[in-house]
């Protein structure tokens, strides 16, 4: 894992790791979100979900996913910083 990666543990139990990309505005950072695929996500400071820049399935493959449960667990963290 990169060192800038950073893993949590949302209420189910579940491992998500969060790695910054880079910023792409003032106030929005991209980050992959990975638990059992990746979501790529633009982040408002405020923890908001800007945009759904792409997802990928267990295996890496571009996929049309829904966000999970606990997705907000992890965007509000954002807010923390």
């Amino acid at each position: 894992m990169p060192a800038d990666s950073h893993t949590m543990e949302v209420r189910s139990g579940q491992e998500v790791t969060i790695r910054p990309i880079k910023p792409v505005g003032e106030d929005v950072v991209r980050v992959d979100i990975e638990a059992d695929g990746v979501w790529r996500l633009d982040i408002t400071r405020e923890g908001e979900i800007a945009d759904v820049v792409t997802t990928r399935d267990a295996d890496g493959t571009l996929a049309d996913r829904e966000l999970p449960e606990w997705i907000d667990e992890v965007t509000a963290k954002f807010a923390q910083f």
